[in-house]
């Protein structure tokens, strides 16, 4: 932590002094936790930042932040000199004593409290969910700011990234409803913008990647942009890729052959693996909600519906609750909506209109026309 209390109960932030006058100040007084009330040691290296740590074997039933890591402890003071930069009233690692919970920075804007945590190292979900629920019971409002992964590649432009499970959770939506993440990577200075989020399959995505140095962002944080037409060809020719590869291992990987029910489906359909349809496979809002590849439920879309002699567009809801349960999937509204949102799709498909435009409007616009 990078705040203790001095004898006489005042608050002393380790890093904004130099290495020499901590050194006196060890020597002459005795730091103590803000939580438990119990003597901390100043830790003064040459690499890590100066911090405060609780002594071994000494119980704290409210331990914060042991062993926080040299990106941590930097990232911190990063944020937390931007913010005040920017002119915010902004508090540094302060103790909430009805949560018994430390937000990294407490952030005040126009009446409104924000807890920004910048998360670090690995967390369960139940503690995320425990911690967003505290402040959420208090209203406060919780920002989680993770650090950019260190195997993300962070070269702008669009591309296909993996974003964890935890991750997803902090997903924000634009105000036109486009999905996004920003993380932030401490060694670089720069927050890196996850835009226009298109789920493919399992926590894979594709996503345009930006990057905005700490120096030119401000707070509340910019909104991304929708995708440009030039932007979403890319999309579009790297989500098929992907399908086609998907395709390939889906068969090299099958050991049921016909039996398995997406093979038997592509072989009943007359669906050839090398040349699928058109129509098949294609990216629609909600599709996250169905986990597997969209080639594959989609195909068993298909015949799902040509064994009711209906055609996608034709289903009612109990028909994709139906289809959705034989996928083994929860039939939850943003799955029932996928499917919807294909089966408008195939719609424009069958009419002849352009319904390549139709996706780009459909996923990324707010136009009546491409």
């Amino acid at each position: 932590m990078l705040i203790a209390l001095t004898e006489h109960s005042q608050r002393f932030i380790s890093y904004e002094y130099t290495r020499e006058a901590l050194q006196k100040y060890r020597e002459k007084g005795t730091f103590y936790c803000p939580q438990c009330h119990q003597p901390v040691r100043l830790k003064i290296g040459t690499i890590n930042i100066p911090h405060f740590a609780h002594i071994t074997n000494q119980s704290c039933d409210r331990l914060f932040a042991e062993g926080e890591s040299v990106l941590h402890l930097k990232g911190k003071v990063q944020l937390f000199e931007w913010l005040k930069k920017l002119g915010h009233i902004v508090e540094l690692e302060p103790y909430l004593v009805k949560l018994a919970q430390r937000p990294d920075m407490l952030l005040t804007v126009q009446e409104r409290l924000i807890a920004f945590e910048y998360q670090c190292s690995a967390i369960s979900y139940e503690k995320w969910r425990l911690r967003t629920d505290g402040y959420e019971k208090e209203r406060i409002e919780a920002l989680w700011l993770f650090q950019t992964p260190p195997k993300k590649s962070v070269t702008p432009g669009v591309q296909k990234v993996s974003i964890a499970p935890i991750m997803q959770q902090v997903m924000i939506h634009s105000s036109q409803g486009l999905p996004y993440l920003i993380t932030y990577d401490a060694n670089s200075s720069q927050f890196i913008y996850w835009s226009n989020l298109l789920h493919l399959q399992g926590h894979t995505f594709i996503a345009k990647v930006q990057c905005l140095p700490i120096e030119m962002q401000r707070y509340p944080l910019y909104e991304p942009k929708p995708l440009s037409r030039d932007d979403f060809k890319r999309y579009w020719q790297l989500y098929k890729k992907t399908g086609e590869q998907y395709m390939y291992q889906r068969l090299l990987r099958s050991k049921n052959g016909v039996q398995d029910p997406f093979l038997r489906s592509c072989y009943e359909m007359r669906f050839a693996l090398e040349s699928m349809p058109s129509y098949v496979g294609l990216p629609v809002k909600n599709i996250e909600a169905i986990p597997c590849f969209s080639v594959e439920w989609q195909t068993l879309l298909h015949y799902f519906c040509r064994q009711l002699q209906l055609h996608p567009n034709e289903l009612c809801k109990d028909d994709v609750r139906l289809f959705l349960r034989q996928l083994d999937v929860e039939p939850t509204e943003g799955a029932i909506q996928a499917v919807k949102n294909y089966s408008m799709i195939f719609e424009n498909v069958e009419s002849g209109k352009d319904w390549m435009g139709y996706i780009y409007v459909h996923l990324f616009a707010f136009e009546t026309s491409y």
